[in-house]
C-alpha cells in the first residue's frame, strides 16, 4: 500500500514538469544533453522540474552528467535540488543500470524533496542510450522505504504522459 501511495505521489509531483525554461527548445543540439533541475516558482509554468542543455564530452558521459548535476544549473530560473555537501561517491554501469552512490548529505532528503532530487538524477541519466535504469544508494547502503531501481518511465512529465513510456524500471 505504501509503495502504491509513493508511486501515486511521484506521478502527481511530475505531472507538469516539462513546461519550463529550456522546454521550448526543440531539444539538445549536437554534443549537448539535458540536465534536470528544479524550476523556481514563477507562477507562469507551474512546473516542478525543467531541463537545461549543456555540452557533454563524448567519453565518460555518465560521470560528466553527474558532475553537471551536482555543480548546479547555469539558468537563473532553475535551482539545484541537492543539499549542500552532496557528492558523488562512485558510479558504475551494470548492464543498462547506472549504479550511483551518493554522500550522506543526500540521505538527509525526504518526502517530495527526495522525489524531486531522484527525478533530476534519473531523467538526466536515462536520456543516454546505455542507461535504462538508475539504482541510487547513500554511502553504499540502500535507502529505506524507497524504490531503489528507477527509470524515466517512473516519472510523469506533461499531459499525463510518462517519460520513456516504452521503458520501465520495474522488475
Amino acid at each position: 500500500m505504501k509503495k502504491r501511495l509513493l508511486v501515486l505521489g511521484l506521478m502527481l509531483v511530475f505531472l507538469c514538469a516539462a513546461c519550463a525554461p529550456g522546454a521550448g527548445k526543440d531539444g539538445p543540439a549536437e554534443g549537448e544533453a539535458e540536465v534536470w533541475f528544479l524550476a523556481q516558482k514563477n507562477g507562469d509554468t507551474g512546473s516542478a522540474l525543467a531541463q537545461e542543455y549543456r555540452s557533454l564530452p563524448e567519453e565518460d558521459r555518465i560521470e560528466a552528467l553527474l558532475i553537471l548535476l551536482f555543480a548546479g544549473p547555469e539558468d537563473p530560473e532553475l535551482t539545484s535540488p541537492f543539499p549542500q555537501g552532496t557528492l558523488l561517491k562512485s558510479w558504475r554501469l551494470e548492464g543498462e543500470t547506472a549504479m550511483v552512490d551518493l554522500s550522506e548529505a543526500y540521505g538527509g532528503l525526504s518526502g517530495a524533496d527526495l522525489t524531486l532530487a531522484d527525478g533530476c538524477i534519473v531523467l538526466t541519466l536515462c536520456q543516454l542510450p546505455e542507461v535504462k535504469r538508475v539504482y541510487l544508494t547513500v554511502e553504499g547502503r540502500p535507502r529505506p522505504f524507497r524504490d531503489q531501481l528507477l527509470s524515466a518511465a517512473d516519472f510523469l512529465l506533461k499531459n499525463g504522459e510518462e517519460q520513456g513510456e516504452e521503458e520501465s524500471g520495474h522488475t
